[in-house]
């Protein structure tokens, strides 16, 4: 993805709103009072993402997570009237990446594992406070903004990671990824273990699309093996976190 903005005008993915520029995506979900942004890109963005949600009422963003490619925007957005939602496991994580190192989560993420910590330090976002830090008992908070929603925590990428369920399409933040333009594991984590956990929960959960934070939306059907094989390969139990194909 260039500079300029893909979003869903240009290329739709079923019904979900998205806007994705420098390789990092947003997304749009409407509800009842208003709309919920879900993170907010880097600052490269901010031009494009204003343009995008113009016309909209945006009048919460959710943050899947505290990385700085997902919460560049966050300050600003308050400026606009906005209300921040972040789980409380990230509120130490805000403007300091370092608090939460990252590990390889293959081999052939070493070299970029090191180049994120050793530039993890010095990028940070705008500093912003959350309105609302919510925690895993808070899975309905969404509803009562009026989306038809629930939150999913997917924790392993940060401690904080969350997803968002709605309407057959799983907004899954860096839990998983397209990063490439192609199906693909999260290249990093805090806790592997937990990342992994979180992988057999989406495929518990079963989507029919997931919404990832990096690349275009994609089929569940596209991801499903990619998960599959990454849980064999480190001799977890896939084969009992398929099919059960929850919706909300």
């Amino acid at each position: 993805m260039g500079k300029m903005p893909v979003t869903d005008r240009d290329q739709p993915c079923g019904s979900i709103r998205y806007c994705a520029a420098m390789d990092v995506t947003c997304y749009l979900l409407h509800g009842s009072r208003g709309d919920l942004l879900i993170d907010t890109g880097l600052p490269m963005l901010r031009k494009g993402l204003a343009a995008w949600i113009q016309d909209q009422r945006v009048r919460q963003v959710f943050l899947t997570h505290a990385h700085v490619d997902h919460d560049s925007n966050a300050a600003w957005m308050q400026q606009q009237g906005a209300k921040i939602l972040l789980s409380e496991r990230d509120r130490d994580l805000r403007q300091h990446y370092l608090r939460q190192p990252v590990h390889p989560t293959a081999k052939r993420y070493l070299l970029r594992n090191a180049l994120q910590l050793l530039g993890g330090g010095f990028w940070n976002s705008p500093r912003y406070e959350a309105d609302v830090y919510f925690t895993d008992a808070d899975a309905g908070l969404l509803r009562t903004y009026g989306y038809d929603a629930e939150i999913i925590p997917l924790a392993g990428h940060t401690l904080g990671s969350c997803g968002i369920l709605s309407g057959g399409v799983l907004y899954c933040g860096d839990a998983f990824t397209a990063l490439w333009g192609k199906p693909d594991i999260t290249p990093h984590a805090h806790s592997i273990p937990l990342m992994q956990a979180s992988l057999q929960r989406i495929l518990e959960i079963d989507p029919e699309w997931l919404a990832c934070g990096h690349g275009l939306p994609l089929r569940m059907q596209d991801a499903k093996p990619v998960i599959q094989e990454y849980l064999r390969q480190h001799h977890l139990p896939a084969a009992n976190h398929i099919g059960t194909n929850i919706k909300t």
